[in-house]
């Protein structure tokens, strides 16, 4: 059975409640029973796994595989998952390539080794290993508080977009073909689901637009700094509490000085 991980009601109290107390928690969940007998059968099995076919045929190692990438809902759907792990990425037009969630093409190059006939290495396996604590880690929280969920997933995702090499506007495509990154800018600056209609450079546009009134910038390369990430996390928590109506008074003040 699994540690169910304290963030009393979620919101932005809840927020602040896991960032005092998330090291001791993690600690505690990583040793829940399944928790630790899904990453210990993970790390004895996968030496022996030297092909896609022979993970995906592997339902348990498969369900951490998946996991620790975001992608636990494809653990049905075998053969895209296969197609995935054997796409050639250095081919434009290859699967992981074509598809705009860039998820799989990261457990693309976790695997890769898969694809030459032999076991991923030791670093690597505790690479993975990790990643899927930390993701169960979210998921666990996300099933009560998708808020939460979004926000750690913001910690992590945000800073790696800006540290990464990648020009100003593919930083900005890459946050919007993120799901909770989108979910994210858009709860935090109030735009509604119709922006995603609009074409992709305009949705850049809008959303540069609502950050600089916001915070002064709208260089995502800002965000490599864990206090930018955290203006933009407490503005959507605050925000997503003040859209349901519950605690409007309560945070309203509190928004207006994290920008109105």
């Amino acid at each position: 059975m699994s540690y169910t991980v304290q963030v009393g009601s979620g919101g932005y109290l809840g927020w602040k409640f896991l960032q005092r107390t998330e090291a001791s928690q993690r600690e505690i969940f990583n040793k829940s029973p399944d928790v630790a007998a899904a990453r210990e059968n993970f790390v004895k099995k996968m030496p022996n796994v030297k092909s896609a076919d022979q993970l995906v045929s592997n339902y348990r190692l498969l369900t951490v595989a998946l996991r620790a990438f975001g992608l636990e809902g494809d653990v049905n759907n075998r053969s895209f998952i296969k197609r995935v792990l054997e796409a050639d990425r250095n081919d434009d037009k290859s699967v992981v390539n074509r598809l705009s969630d860039k998820r799989y093409l990261a457990i693309n190059e976790a695997f890769s080794s898969l694809r030459n006939g032999t076991s991923i290495d030791g670093s690597q396996l505790s690479d993975i290993s990790s990643k899927f604590e930390g993701m169960a880690f979210e998921r666990n929280i996300g099933e009560r508080h998708s808020e939460i969920e979004i926000a750690l997933n913001a910690q992590r995702e945000l800073a790696t977009i800006a540290k990464s090499d990648s020009s100003e506007m593919t930083k900005w495509y890459k946050v919007l073909s993120s799901k909770p990154l989108r979910k994210l800018f858009e709860g935090a600056f109030g735009f509604g689901n119709t922006i995603g209609n609009l074409p992709i450079e305009r949705q850049v546009d809008e959303m540069k637009k609502s950050l600089s009134k916001v915070t002064g910038w709208s260089d995502i390369g800002r965000f490599a700094e864990s206090e930018n990430v955290d203006k933009v996390v407490s503005r959507y928590l605050i925000r997503s509490a003040t859209d349901t109506g519950g605690y409007f008074n309560k945070y309203s003040t509190a928004l207006s000085l994290l920008g109105g």
